[in-house]
């Protein structure tokens, strides 16, 4: 961060310099791992600062651990967190992530595209 509270951004096409208006939390690269090393727990829940890169400016997000459920991926089977992670500003723009209880690996992502109609993008932990 720069003295002058702004920060610049590489984005494909330009380059940003905007104010992300305070800190900015689990943004980038390992952010569901970041989020995963939350004291999680049935009814947790936290509001936090992303940066939209599309939009380049900041947004918050609020997560919500829905609750506990047995979810199976290619890696196996586990005892895994739900949670949910919503734009403040659209509820189309939605995250469903499952987190192993026990080693707080990220399992699978379930993420809604609004900037691409609504398109569906899931990930999965593979052994």
């Amino acid at each position: 961060m720069f003295s002058s509270g702004r920060e610049d951004y590489d984005v494909i096409w330009s380059k940003c310099r905007t104010d992300p208006g305070g800190a900015l939390f689990a943004d980038g690269a390992g952010a569901f791992e970041v989020i995963a090393s939350l004291p999680l727990a049935d009814g947790y829940s936290l509001t936090f600062r992303n940066f939209d890169v599309l939009k380049q400016k900041p947004q918050m997000k609020q997560l919500k651990v829905l609750g506990s459920e047995s979810v199976t991926v290619p890696a196996g089977t586990f005892d895994a967190y739900k949670l949910e992670i919503v734009a403040a500003d659209n509820d189309a723009d939605k995250q469903t992530v499952w987190i192993d209880k026990a080693t707080r690996k990220v399992l699978k992502i379930s993420a809604v595209l609004p900037n691409l109609n609504g398109a569906i993008l899931t990930t999965e932990l593979t052994p």
